[in-house]
């Protein structure tokens, strides 16, 4: 057998093995949290995406930290009370959220009680092919009032570097690009029906 034809052979298992691990998601209980603002798609909470446990299983670092005060329109439980504190120099990294080839669209609240220039980095790190990678999924900018981000997809961005071949899991990290803004955010939702 030929060297090219053994490297195919060996690149097609490859992508097989990362094919099947990518459509291993399941989720249940999604809603159309966002529907007050026009998005009818059906969500689920990230892990702690509400931050009541205090933030568990994130990686909260440079003085990121659960705070009382939740956002302003509970989309995810009434009686909530807590969000995520970004203040400057600092990032917050989700636990891995599974990925597939129909998964995920994502949305997050936000508000910045800093100067209206300032700008939060929304940002997908992954794992592929043994490399940890990180890319650039939005920059938001927010006013004092809480509201939810634009729909961003981990999957649509990274399929125009990896084609089919996608991470089996995601994290998503927030980091505040200045000094000028009070970050907070809560409530971040995945869409695990985006593509079907």
């Amino acid at each position: 057998m030929k060297f090219s034809s053994i490297f195919s052979l060996i690149a097609l298992v490859a992508l097989t093995a990362f094919a099947a691990s990518a459509q291993a998601c399941s989720y249940s209980g999604a809603q159309p949290v966002f529907s007050p603002w026009g998005d009818h798609h059906s969500y689920v909470l990230v892990s702690d995406g509400g931050f009541e446990s205090g933030g568990r299983g994130w990686d909260l670092r440079g003085g990121a930290k659960t705070v009382a005060g939740n956002e302003s329109h509970y989309v995810n439980e009434t009686g909530d009370s807590r969000s995520l504190s970004l203040p400057a120099g600092s990032s917050a990294t989700s636990p891995p959220v599974c990925m597939s080839l129909d998964t995920p669209i994502f949305r997050v609240f936000a508000s910045n009680a800093g100067a209206s220039s300032s700008r939060l980095r929304i940002e997908a790190v992954y794992r592929l092919l043994g490399l940890v990678r990180t890319r650039t999924e939005s920059t938001v900018l927010s006013g004092p009032s809480w509201g939810p981000s634009q729909q961003m997809s981990t999957v649509l961005t990274l399929s125009t570097i990896v084609g089919t071949l996608i991470p089996s899991a995601v994290q998503i990290r927030f980091v505040p690009l200045d000094s000028r803004g009070e970050w907070r955010v809560d409530d971040l939702y995945v869409d695990p029906f985006s593509r079907r």
